[in-house]
């Protein structure tokens, strides 16, 4: 969630942590995505790289996961400020330079590829006292969703770092550099500045130049919680869960496409326990799953057939049959499409659990289309509202006995299926080999402990 949605919840961190940033505090930053720290130490980048490529043989600026004191790093203004009061608040688009502590060295980038990706500017330091290259070393402040003047705070100040000669933004990704900056993350320059990716944060103040830190944070008065839109927080909410669902693309051993999901190739594992032989494998009552499926193929066959016949001339079915048929089990029909087909258009990684709003439908419609076919009469698509009574009796369909005697032996199978397989869906009791191999309905099945 963004800093401005955190900001709206009692009690949360950067409600309660959150501290202006004043020039000449010691800070760590930390990448938003990766959570690694700004780091550098006294290494340097070797002269060549593995394809050939020359580096600037600068001090290495890394990723690093943990906190170090080569993380820490020194605000310094880059225009007169007064000795005290609000004017020594860095504030959204200043400019500054960031000294690295422990080796004197200021941040710096220049037009020199960097270790691993040869289209973004490699970051290095120089030397506090070298002013040969002092633009180099600037850079600015741009804090997200920020008005002009907001001042810059740690823990909900996420901002961007854009280098004020080249407009790159500092970045960082997961791979690693080799053996010679000890396998810590890249730090480089990114062209995209407007990536989401180029966003940091402020993780601690670590100093000031009067030590007067524990002061700013201790006798703190309790912040009331910040004010935001609802629909501001609701369609950030299901942009999140949009974004981080679009990013499961690992693969998995139990997860399976859309096209398996109705024939119930496979299932899910969710626990075992060795020492008992006990298993909880995820999966639908067969029975049930295939007949919504057959359901599916009829209904969809009727109303081609229907579709023809009346093209000739021909009214196969009764227009308050066809018309309860179109409008019931045809809504059903959509509902289950609605939450089935969008699943081949995603790249996510995906199990047969997403398809049980789907198969819900599925089930409706299988239920319209055993009343369909077992129906011998209709007398109206549906009932007068009100009391029954002499002149005005209740309609309802005529199933008769045939369908009653179906209902009940369909409802008796799919109980039979289900103490089947509960032992493999529940995990009620032990199961030895051949009594797992027994209940693998179909060979797609990956359970534990079946036997050879």
């Amino acid at each position: 969630m963004s800093p401005a949605f955190q900001e709206t919840l009692k009690g949360n961190e950067l409600l309660m942590n959150s501290q202006e940033i004043r020039y000449y505090d010691t800070i760590t930053m930390r990448h938003k995505d990766t959570k690694t720290f700004l780091h550098s130490h006294v290494d340097r980048y070797p002269m060549r790289y593995e394809d050939g490529r020359i580096s600037s043989q600068g001090q290495q600026v890394t990723g690093y996961p943990h906190n170090d004191t080569n993380n820490d790093w020194q605000v310094i203004p880059t225009k007169a400020i007064p000795s005290t009061g609000r004017g020594r608040v860095v504030r959204h688009n200043d400019v500054v330079q960031l000294l690295h502590i422990k080796t004197d060295t200021y941040l710096m980038t220049h037009d020199v590829a960097s270790s691993l990706m040869p289209t973004n500017q490699e970051f290095t330091t120089i030397d506090a006292n070298d002013e040969s290259r002092y633009n180099d070393t600037l850079f600015q402040i741009q804090i997200n969703d920020a008005h002009e003047g907001e001042p810059w705070k740690s823990k909900s100040g996420h901002f961007k770092l854009i280098h004020i000669p080249t407009k790159v933004a500092m970045w960082t990704h997961p791979s690693p550099l080799p053996d010679w900056a000890f396998n810590q993350q890249e730090i480089n320059g990114n062209k995209n500045s407007a990536e989401k990716s180029c966003t940091w944060y402020v993780d601690d103040i670590v100093a000031d130049e009067y030590g007067t830190q524990s002061e700013r944070i201790t006798n703190v008065a309790p912040r009331p919680p910040k004010h935001m839109n609802f629909f501001r927080k609701f369609g950030e909410l299901q942009l999140l869960m949009l974004q981080h669902n679009a990013g499961l693309t690992a693969s998995h051993p139990y997860a399976s496409g859309p096209i398996n999901w109705p024939f119930l190739l496979s299932g899910i594992s969710f626990w075992t326990e060795g020492e008992s032989k006990k298993q909880i494998y995820m999966v639908g009552n067969v029975l049930g799953w295939w007949f919504c499926v057959m359901a599916l193929s009829i209904f969809l066959g009727v109303l081609g057939a229907d579709q023809l016949a009346r093209r000739r001339g021909i009214v196969p079915i009764p227009d308050p049959v066809r018309n309860r048929l179109y409008n019931s089990t045809g809504f059903f029909l959509l509902a289950w499409a609605y939450h089935y087909f969008p699943f081949f258009l995603m790249n996510r990684q995906l199990f047969v659990h997403h398809y049980l709003p789907a198969h819900l439908a599925s089930a409706l419609v299988a239920g319209s289309v055993f009343n369909f076919i077992l129906s011998e009469t209709i007398h109206y698509p549906i009932s007068i509202a009100g009391p029954s009574t002499r002149l005005r009796p209740r309609q309802k369909s005529d199933l008769g006995l045939k369908a009653a005697l179906a209902a009940i032996g369909f409802a008796l199978g799919l109980l039979i299926v289900f103490l089947f397989i509960a032992p493999l869906t529940y995990g009620t009791s032990s199961l030895d080999g051949y009594q797992v191999n027994r209940r693998r309905i179909l060979s797609t099945w990956t359970l534990h402990f079946a036997g050879k």
